[in-house]
């Protein structure tokens, strides 16, 4: 059994990571436990178990995990131990209330972004969605042509979640580095969008847990031109973790696996190229 002290994990991701060790866990006959496809469909279907594993699964049914804990015959206190955990994953959170422009992994991300002692991001051609003002998303919004037929009741909770999620950062005073590539600036902005992003990203910079920094055109090309990054540093020894987007797909990445290394590097290159947001609006 996994103690669940000393760990800031929220209840679906601690309850993923104690379920993937349960069924691996080594038994008579099956010395490297049970595959996801051995596991009866009518309990869970083994795309079922990937997300509840990967803390994806915004609820799962207590009755879920005690019929898995009796197929992998765990012990009984464990099995208490699993169904209460369960249980809070019912329990509302604050991105419950954008559920409808919150998807699977997106969620993830935020539970995890929540917990994180540091904050690393970068873009290329976009402001990180952590600092962007109103007007910024209004403007995306306004500007948006092909979508997937979002209402203005979506896009207003888009955009508050936004403003949430940028309060709790702001609240919690976690150092946070964000590097945003000058393309993100130079393209057209209309006049509300180009003066709040100014006056918002100069007010950050003041923050003394807040280093806001761009690079230029002229450093020419880097090796994180077209990714997005965010890069979330927990306390207590738990692994970095990596989610990027560019345009070969998005995923998350284990910071300290070969490619997370990569990225790290890379990471740093982009910040010896960078320059105080403050230089650049001087």
């Amino acid at each position: 059994m996994t103690s669940n002290r000393g760990r800031s994990t929220t209840p679906a991701i601690e309850l993923g990571l104690q379920l993937r060790t349960e069924r691996l866990r080594p038994r008579p006959g099956k010395p490297r436990g049970y595959s996801k496809e051995e596991v009866p469909r009518h309990i869970a279907s083994s795309r079922t178990i990937l997300d509840i594993e990967n803390g994806r699964k915004r609820t799962v049914k207590s009755g879920t995990v005690r019929d898995l804990c009796a197929f992998y015959r765990s012990d009984p206190d464990l099995i208490e131990h699993l169904a209460l955990l369960a249980q809070a994953t019912r329990e509302d959170d604050w991105t419950n209330a954008y559920g409808s422009v919150v998807d699977r992994d997106s969620w993830l991300y935020h539970q995890l972004e929540d917990r994180a002692a540091r904050l690393k991001f970068h873009d290329s051609t976009s402001i990180p969605s952590l600092i962007q003002p109103k007007s910024y998303v209004e403007m995306i919004r306004d500007t948006t042509v092909v979508n997937l037929e979002l209402t203005e009741t979506d896009w207003e909770k888009a955009i508050q979640y936004r403003l949430d999620r940028r309060a709790r950062w702001l609240a919690s005073k976690r150092p946070m580095t964000c590097l945003i590539g000058e393309a993100a600036i130079a393209m057209h902005l209309n006049n509300d969008a180009k003066r709040e992003l100014r006056q918002t990203m100069l007010e950050l910079a003041r923050l003394p847990f807040a280093d806001v920094r761009l690079i230029p055109f002229s450093a020419g090309r880097y090796d994180l031109l077209g990714w997005e990054l965010n890069l979330l540093e927990f306390d207590n020894g738990e692994e970095p973790i990596i989610r990027t987007r560019t345009a070969r797909g998005a995923g998350f990445i284990a910071a300290d696996s070969p490619t997370g290394n990569v990225i790290r590097r890379a990471f740093a290159q982009a910040a010896r190229m960078s320059i105080p947001v403050e230089e650049y609006y001087a």
